[in-house]
């Protein structure tokens, strides 16, 4: 019987967390279909007239710059996410399983970056950049962040838990170091890979501080940087949010993309991280 009560104790806490975590996506969508009079009246639930109308007069909008930060957005965090996959892989492959002077202290200090809030950097690199003639440019997007530290240290983690067997075998056959990470060290840490692909271009895809900072023409902003000045009025007070609701729903659907095509080997690799032989 106490089981049982525990049980629907348990199962009641979970509706309500999952409730409140999914009641302002429910506002969110909804809102995104309703006109600006119908949400003043009925914020919070169904419309009653379903148009997607906003979401015509959001891609419209000033000269279509919506559209065109939605596709600046998107190429960069596909070309950062590959970037930063294929650098953390080999950096991941030499600290675990090669032998070099100094391995241990280099991967100490960079561990010790990740201490270090992107926010004390943004005044060299702002500095750097501008001297570098890179301000309003899509590489400043990208580079910065190319050499991501938790995603070498989750591949390492990943790396040294391979047995060295299977690359020896390889070595006696006469593959290279090279063939080695491609044929057999990649295909075997797919699901890490996977993990890495949703949390970086989730990453970059959210990021506000550096395109804010490093950014000031709108043709090189991304949309998370363009959307918030829907909000800007002027004098008239009256803040679109039918228009902000649909663009949330804009920016969600390639996170909600991504995580789909790579949500087996996610769960895949949080699993194979909480199980330990």
């Amino acid at each position: 019987m106490k089981k049982k009560t525990g049980k629907v104790l348990l199962h009641s806490v979970l509706v309500l967390c999952s409730f409140v975590a999914l009641y302002p996506f429910f506002i969110m969508f909804t809102g995104s279909f309703k006109t600006s009079s119908e949400l003043g009246v009925n914020a919070a639930g169904w419309p009653i007239h379903a148009t997607l109308e906003n979401f015509t007069r959001l891609l419209n909008y000033n000269s279509h710059i919506i559209s065109r930060t939605f596709l600046n957005a998107l190429g960069v965090s596909v070309v950062s996410t590959v970037i930063v996959l294929v650098l953390a892989s080999w950096a991941g492959y030499a600290f675990a399983k090669f032998k070099f002077k100094g391995k241990k202290v280099l991967f100490i200090f960079f561990l010790a970056t990740m201490m270090l809030p992107m926010e004390v950097n943004m005044t060299p690199l702002f500095i750097m950049f501008s001297k570098l003639h890179w301000l309003n440019s899509y590489q400043v997007q990208i580079l910065p962040g190319i050499a991501n530290v938790l995603a070498m240290y989750m591949y390492k983690q990943y790396m040294e838990s391979l047995p060295d067997s299977v690359m020896e075998s390889a070595y006696l056959d006469g593959a290279g170091n090279w063939t080695v990470y491609r044929k057999i060290v990649m295909p075997m840490v797919k699901p890490a890979t996977s993990a890495l692909a949703i949390i970086m271009f989730l990453g970059k895809w959210n990021d506000y501080l550096m395109p804010r900072t490093m950014i000031t023409k709108q043709e090189f902003m991304p949309i998370m940087v363009i959307l918030p000045t829907l909000s800007d009025t002027g004098t008239s007070y009256v803040i679109p949010w039918e228009l902000i609701f649909a663009g949330c729903v804009l920016i969600t659907i390639p996170l909600l993309i991504v995580f789909f095509i790579f949500q087996d080997k996610f769960m895949s690799s949080v699993v194979m991280g909480a199980v330990k032989e």
